[in-house]
């Protein structure tokens, strides 16, 4: 009988990481979209874990080994915050390693307190870190010249003792070598446990390629992306709570990736101003229908076998068909959404708005007054895929126009529904160019 091999610090440092990412999502569940968005690799390259714009996270295999759960815990999410929190992206153009140890501060600040217990594994301590600003920390911490401590924290890696170059041998020395009498000048040690990064915890785009070059840029990027919204989508549900928790006195429970929160949100009156305002008010005029009248008979009764003929419409006060992105990227910018809505109305002649909330499903599909836009109950706070919506109205003869009012961090139908579309990108993705519709970029 074959025994069975035991595991080796690779594999249960593996393990340790996927059961500590599962932690992390029960107990911080607004983390969990990108606890199932990292790719975890064992390396001894960093003294503990690293993280890179792409989701690639890094542990150490003797550290992820052999420290206690509760521990690793907090290491992974320390290095999901610093996805959620745009360290990547709010560094460029500082120092890389000073964003990298503020950021160190204010993560491990904030993590103390979720969490309650101690920052581990002699991390960075600087209490209160989570109420100040990375960009102020950065400048304190440049003026100061140093980092505080790094040598203490786990996160900034030290580099690697040069190889002091060796001098020509002396004839003298070469004899006795050969003689015997001289052992041979012994070389440097090559210890891989040692970190080789100044730049701390996280993962340049050169070194992820590196790790992992079976990826190409294209892909990388697209995965990149997708961990973009992720954390986006992390940052906003944790304000959502924050916010509920607040203004009901309770806790809420761990949400699902179709979003099953519930909040009344007040719409925030919109100054309709240029620029965007005369793009939208031109498609408004060219997909604007009219009320029903017998010239023109309707569409939905061309099918019927009774003989009854439906009205068409003419153009006076009109049915708004709007598919409003509710996914949690979305929670800050809602109520500001809701008050566009009702400038549209207002402008444009509407009488009936259509609203169908998406997150990754429809939650919500109903007719209300333009009034009633003023408070208004929102539904979802999920994922970001708005294809159920928009597959629903192409079902639906009537419908020859649907504005869809998102941040763009969303996922739709590939081929272009029997409607015109209209993309309302509302304070969010700058470069978004989907292959049907007309873009319109507004400001909140």
């Amino acid at each position: 009988m074959t025994p069975f091999a035991e595991p080796t610090a690779e594999q249960i440092a593996l393990a340790n990481a996927t059961r500590a990412l599962r932690l992390v999502a029960a107990n911080l569940p607004h983390l969990s979209g990108l606890c199932h968005s990292v790719r975890i690799k064992v390396t001894a390259k960093y003294p503990v874990a690293a993280i890179g714009a792409s989701g690639l996270m890094l542990v150490n295999p003797r550290v992820f080994s052999e420290t206690p759960l509760p521990d690793l815990v907090f290491v992974v999410a320390h290095e999901l915050l610093h996805l959620a929190l745009d360290t990547f992206g709010r560094g460029s153009g500082s120092n890389p390693y000073l964003v990298n140890v503020a950021h160190d501060y204010v993560i491990n600040d904030i993590l103390s307190v979720e969490l309650g217990r101690p920052v581990p594994l002699g991390g960075l301590v600087r209490h209160g870190a989570r109420q100040q600003s990375l960009e102020a920390l950065v400048t304190e911490l440049a003026r100061n010249g140093k980092a505080g401590n790094p040598g203490a924290c786990w996160s900034v890696g030290q580099k690697k003792k040069p190889k002091r170059a060796k001098g020509p041998k002396s004839a003298m020395t070469e004899a006795l070598e050969k003689a015997g009498l001289l052992p041979p000048e012994p070389d440097e040690p090559d210890d891989e446990d040692e970190g080789d990064s100044a730049t701390g915890d996280t993962l340049s785009n050169e070194e992820e390629a590196q790790l992992e070059p079976h990826m190409g840029p294209k892909e990388r990027g697209a995965v990149r992306e997708r961990v973009r919204r992720e954390a986006v989508r992390a940052v906003s549900l944790k304000e959502l709570r924050d916010q509920i928790e607040k203004h009901s006195g309770q806790g809420v429970g761990q949400g699902s990736d179709g979003g099953a929160s519930q909040t009344l949100m007040e719409a925030v009156a919109s100054a309709y101003q240029p620029p965007w305002q005369l793009a939208l008010q031109h498609w408004l005029d060219a997909v604007t229908p009219g009320p029903r009248s017998y010239a023109r008979p309707s569409r939905r009764g061309a099918d019927r076998s009774d003989g009854v003929i439906l009205a068409g419409r003419k153009r006076e006060g009109w049915a708004l068909h709007v598919v409003m992105d509710t996914s949690g990227s979305m929670v800050s910018t809602l109520p500001h959404v809701l008050g566009l809505l009702a400038s549209f109305c207002e402008g444009a002649g509407v009488n009936q708005v259509h609203i169908l909330q998406c997150d990754v499903g429809v939650t919500a599909d109903e007719w209300l007054d333009p009034a009633e836009l003023a408070t208004y109950k929102i539904t979802g706070f999920g994922g970001s895929d708005m294809s159920p919506a928009m597959e629903a109205l192409a079902e639906d003869p009537e419908v020859n126009a649907v504005l869809v009012l998102t941040d763009g961090y969303i996922s739709y139908p590939a081929e272009e529904p029997p409607y015109s579309v209209l993309w309302g990108i509302v304070d969010g993705y700058s470069s978004y160019h989907p292959p049907y519709g007309t873009v319109v970029h507004v400001k909140t």
